[in-house]
């Protein structure tokens, strides 16, 4: 398999450890920005309609974002999900908990290069998937 596609699968990993924080904040900015437009909702400015376009313009686009990374979670979460519980923990430990995967082996006794091979059986059905 070719190496671009590996690391689009294996970015996939990376993003599903730190998803959850990523589409709290989203989510946080979005309220803000939407707090701030109803503000503009309720004055009296020449170009109000303007702003009000242009807040709703990056409300768009902020939710886009929180489609797709909500999308992309939820795809790598359903394929982790569907792991045996010690290949779950081998996942999570990687990329929720930053473990090296030296530190990982020891934890799950296994090998590291067992723990290798259920990477790479993730990342081969994130691809298949995709």
């Amino acid at each position: 398999m070719d190496k671009e596609k590996r690391k689009k699968g294996e970015n996939y990993l990376k993003n599903w450890g730190k998803s959850i924080l990523d589409i709290e904040n989203l989510q946080i900015e979005i309220n803000r920005i939407k707090k701030n437009n109803d503000v503009f909702a309720t004055i009296q400015i020449e170009n109000k309609d303007e702003i009000v376009n242009v807040y709703n313009n990056i409300i768009n686009e902020k939710l886009l974002n929180l489609k797709q990374k909500i999308y992309e979670y939820k795809l790598v979460d359903d394929i982790i999900n569907s792991l045996e519980d010690y290949q779950k923990d081998i996942i999570r430990f990687r990329y929720i908990y930053k473990n090296s995967w030296q530190a990982i082996a020891l934890k799950a006794h296994i090998s590291v290069r067992q723990c290798f091979n259920i990477k790479n059986l993730v990342i081969n059905k994130i691809l298949k998937d995709i």
